[in-house]
């Protein structure tokens, strides 16, 4: 496309958002959002599925859904195929897909959903917050940095539900906004792929626990992963249910052993952990001490779950790599925009020399680091940047 390759289109889509975003008033931040998302959903038309993808699979999946229209559905669900008599969101959503003039726009479609609802969630942070242009850039430049587009595009289901989740958990615990939608949102996440009940399960913990310190929930999350699988086992002997059937066939072939990976790209995944966890402790105080007292405290309790979650699936692969790619790079974007504008409004209300020389240890110490971490989220997010370009999934990408 245009003479260059894949990835080279992926720059300078990348390169393009970026003047269009410097270029644009702020009160119409959304326009450059919107040309980023057009532009991966065109890069994604045009990549050319690998053999071993999932997404060569499901094009010949579409074929039969075109030339047979429902009558492959019935023998989709009687055959049991991919498990679609539990999660009956995909293959809808394939038959859609499938009335669509090619197959290519199944991950056309895909990333437009996907990128298209995490960058929403960024233009509502950054008008809830009033976010300034700086730190609303850096934190969408960390999330196009860290979320892995190319296991979006040719996974397609992971992807999808995570996303959905999401989004749907940021507008129930911040905006406050359509929760109906929000509860039809998770349904959706948890049959669209066994994995999707994850995000989500995420989300009902943080609304239990809002109101307690949460120490003994951390402690849960972090050894929670081998509990819940024997949990899981246990439900599994007393029902013929297939959504437990289902999610405890996925638990006894993905056990800890099986599933823990050491490469490049697992190691790759540890350090984003490490990073986001590093700028949780430091933004954490002023999540916790703002103006925006009951969003914030919303928002402090699912990220600390999920990252205490984390911690806690590491052995587990798959689990934590999924974390890692589709909910990991929001969190460290959304953390990074709101607390280091938070931190801004207080040293333009209070002033500096007061907050530096004045202020308690622990204000104190983040004023004074202030540029140091400025320098350390933009020397992170452009040597992400990098690998993503250099070393990531995406070099698979091709036309």
């Amino acid at each position: 496309m245009f003479g260059l390759t894949a990835i080279e289109c992926f720059i300078v889509f990348v390169a393009v958002f970026a003047v269009v975003y410097w270029i644009t008033p702020q009160k119409h931040s959304w326009f450059p959002l919107v040309v980023i998302t057009v532009l991966l959903a065109v890069l994604a038309y045009h990549m050319v599925p690998n053999v071993t993808d999932d997404l060569s699979r499901y094009y010949q999946e579409l074929r039969y859904m075109r030339e047979r229209g429902t009558d492959e559905l019935d023998r989709a669900f009687s055959e049991n195929l991919y498990e679609w008599n539990t999660y009956r969101v995909i293959p809808y959503y394939f038959y859609l897909i499938s009335r669509l003039p090619n197959n290519a726009w199944l991950q056309t479609v895909t990333i437009f959903i996907v990128y298209g609802l995490m960058f929403l969630v960024i233009y509502k942070a950054s008008k809830r917050f009033e976010i300034n242009k700086l730190n609303m850039f850096l934190g969408t430049m960390f999330f196009i940095s860290t979320y892995w587009f190319y296991d979006t595009a040719s996974g397609i289901r992971n992807g999808l539900s995570f996303a959905i989740a999401f989004a749907c958990a940021y507008y129930h615990l911040v905006e406050r906004k359509n929760i109906a939608l929000c509860y039809v949102g998770y349904i959706l996440a948890c049959f669209s792929h066994s994995a999707g009940i994850m995000p989500v399960l995420m989300v009902i913990i943080a609304e239990l626990t809002l109101n307690t310190s949460g120490k003994f929930m951390n402690f849960i999350l972090l050894f929670g992963i081998v509990g819940g699988g024997v949990f899981i086992q246990f439900l599994a002997g007393r029902t013929d249910n297939n959504f437990v059937q289902s999610i405890a066939g996925k638990a006894e072939n993905h056990g800890l052993a099986d599933s823990l990976e050491t490469g490049t790209m697992f190691r790759v995944n540890l350090t984003v952990l490490a990073f986001v966890t590093i700028l949780f402790i430091y933004v954490a105080y002023y999540l916790l001490h703002s103006d925006y007292t009951n969003e914030l405290k919303r928002l402090y309790k699912y990220f600390s779950i999920n990252i205490y979650f984390m911690f806690g699936s590491i052995l587990s692969g798959l689990v934590f790599v999924r974390f890692a790619r589709w909910i990991l790079p929001m969190i460290g974007a959304l953390l990074f925009m709101i607390g280091m504008q938070i931190q801004s409004n207080q040293i333009e209300r209070e002033g500096r020399a007061k907050l530096t020389y004045f202020a308690p240890f622990n204000q104190s110490i983040r004023i004074k680091t202030r540029p140091f971490v400025y320098i350390l989220y933009v020397v992170y997010t452009g040597v992400h940047f990098w690998y993503l370009c250099a070393g990531s999934s995406l070099n698979w990408i091709h036309f």
